[in-house]
């Protein structure tokens, strides 16, 4: 039995664009967040330095779970640059800026601020509220 190339090809490529359109049909009927008003918006950046990517990444990637469950947390999510490996960001939602305070004074804040010292070059984060 031969097969045609050109025609599996073919068929494979409108397969798998079949879930691209459906999303794209569903970006519509997706809900807004909910975010309370007050609540406050961090955009946190870090960079590692050459060669501490790895252990910059295991002390980050330990905050997420344990910050996930604290009270007033809506969302915190750790992201690496797809283009410098060295690069970090948390996008994070808080109820309140009472609840973002005691995030800051948590015990796995405090070992994650052990485990990425003198192992960045910089950090720092933004505040936002939501206007939209």
């Amino acid at each position: 039995m031969e097969i045609n190339r050109r025609k599996l090809l073919a068929g494979s490529a409108a397969v798998a664009a079949v879930p691209c359109f459906d999303s794209l049909l569903l970006a519509g009927d997706v809900p807004e967040a909910k975010v309370p008003e007050g609540a406050v918006i961090v955009l946190a950046q870090l960079k590692a330095k050459p060669g501490e990517e790895k252990a910059v990444r295991e002390a980050l990637v330990a905050m997420v779970k344990p910050t996930r469950k604290e009270k007033g947390c809506i969302c915190y999510n750790l992201h690496q640059s797809q283009s410098d490996p060295t690069q970090f960001m948390f996008y994070e939602q808080w109820k309140d800026k009472e609840t973002l305070d005691a995030h800051g004074k948590t015990a796995h804040m405090k070992a994650m601020q052990a485990g990425i010292k003198g192992r960045i070059e910089k950090g720092g984060a933004t505040f936002f509220n939501l206007i939209g």
